[in-house]
């Protein structure tokens, strides 16, 4: 890949946004995190059938948020430190050695000569003009593994599974705890049991509280094993099936990367979400209002989060390209010079392609002035998207759920109401 030295960046206006967006773009849980806030909790508060509802749905967003900002910040750095320290690879935590951890999964998928490519591959895009600390720490390392790279090979290995395990594990269990504590904080509160939602319409006088705590001991415990077998095994298998010969996710090891070391990537994100987050959230329901609530709610969220996200900007970043002259989306420069049907095949094609990350904007083989441009057009479009995607969610969404949990207590109300005999 050609580096692009040009100092397009310094000209982009309003840097320091361009800068964090690209934290946020990078941290896949912060994403959420601002989703959560500005796409769920703000608007679905507003939305909210009742003021405990609505405190319910901020209290919870908020701990997400603080979840979003503690998993990549603190405790992805002590992951990484913690096992290369143990498995010998880094003798210097402190200094440039341990950011070996950086290195992507996919050098990890061949032979040894594979990785060392990838190792100063690596070392020379962390560096920057004549800084050079990386390459030279990651030489250390390297004279340190002459003539034994296979043993540094499954080291590596087995550090990167063991990071994906440790961070899975925690934030799963983070995340699945959290629908309880903001469940407990709202009984305390209130005094009340059930969905926070239909706490005005329906009647708390016959609620049978201790079948309910009893069935809340059981839904804890069914979550935490949810939260703890699941991180305990996904990991070690997707491992598995990107470093063996054989694997069936070699081709896909780079999305499961952490960018910059600690930021999870939506691909792992997405997988932790479908098989801890939500069927915990499902699971830990306090009734059958609020887990067709829940049901709907996090596919839609998920679906939006993931599908929506990407089709937003892969429609949009395409007609930009084109009509604008830019390069967000990340595709082959040959693909936009075909006609009649080769060009709708590649259309179809192109669809799969994703806009470039704003880390890899310098990278683009163009002009200083189109690097520019992208880099503006392409700050837009994230933002168009994440704010289109909160509103569905936070309004429309809303919308059509508290219209179907009426529907429902009204038929629930119905269906117990006694008969009335019209012949007396």
């Amino acid at each position: 890949m050609k580096i692009n030295t040009n100092t397009a960046a310094d000209k982009v206006p309003f840097k320091g946004f361009y800068e964090a967006t690209r934290t946020v773009q990078e941290n896949t849980l912060l994403n959420r995190g601002i989703i959560d806030m500005c796409g769920c909790a703000l608007p679905q508060a507003v939305m909210s059938n009742n003021k405990d509802e609505a405190i319910e749905r901020l209290t919870m967003s908020g701990i997400y948020f603080c979840i979003s900002a503690l998993t990549p910040f603190i405790m992805l750095p002590f992951f990484n430190k913690r096992f290369l320290s143990s498995s010998g690879i880094v003798k210097d935590l402190k200094g440039a050695e341990k950011n070996i951890i950086k290195v992507s999964k996919k050098y990890l998928t061949g032979d040894s000569k594979l990785l060392i490519d990838g190792i100063r591959e690596t070392a020379v895009k962390l560096d920057s003009g004549a800084h050079n600390k990386n390459r030279q720490a990651f030489e250390k390392i390297l004279s340190r593994y002459k003539g034994k790279e296979d043993e540094l090979r499954e080291k590596l290995i087995k550090v990167h599974k063991n990071v994906f395990t440790a961070d899975f594990l925690t934030t799963a269990l983070m995340n699945c705890a959290t629908p309880y504590i903001t469940t407990e904080l709202t009984e305390k509160r209130t005094h009340k049991k059930g969905f926070s939602a239909a706490f005005d319409m329906v009647d708390q006088q016959n609620f049978d509280e201790k079948k309910y705590e009893a069935a809340k001991k059981k839904k804890m415990f069914a979550s935490a094993l949810v939260a703890t077998a699941t991180p305990l095994i996904a990991p070690r298998l997707i491992m598995k099936h990107i470093t063996a010969p054989k694997g069936a996710l070699k081709k896909y090891a780079e999305n499961f990367n952490y960018y910059q070391g600690m930021f999870m990537s939506k691909t792992m994100y997405a997988l932790m979400w479908a098989l801890c987050d939500y069927p915990s959230l499902i699971i830990g329901s306090r009734d059958k209002l609020e887990r067709k609530d829940r049901a709907i709610r996090g596919a839609a969220l998920f679906a939006m989060f993931f599908g929506g996200d990407f089709l937003i900007n892969n429609t949009t970043g395409r007609l930009i390209d084109k009509f604008a002259g830019t390069k967000i989306i990340d595709r082959k420069p040959s693909s936009q010079n075909l006609k009649g049907k080769e060009r709708l095949k590649q259309f179809f094609k192109d669809f799969k392609c994703l806009p470039r990350n704003f880390s890899d904007m310098d990278l683009i083989d163009a002009s200083p002035k189109v690097i520019n441009k992208t880099k503006k057009y392409g700050l837009g479009l994230y933002w168009f998207s994440l704010l289109a995607n909160c509103g569905l969610i936070g309004f429309a969404l809303p919308a059509v759920l508290n219209r179907m949990l009426r529907k429902s207590i009204k038929k629930d109300s119905i269906q117990k109401s006694p008969s009335i005999d019209t012949n007396q």
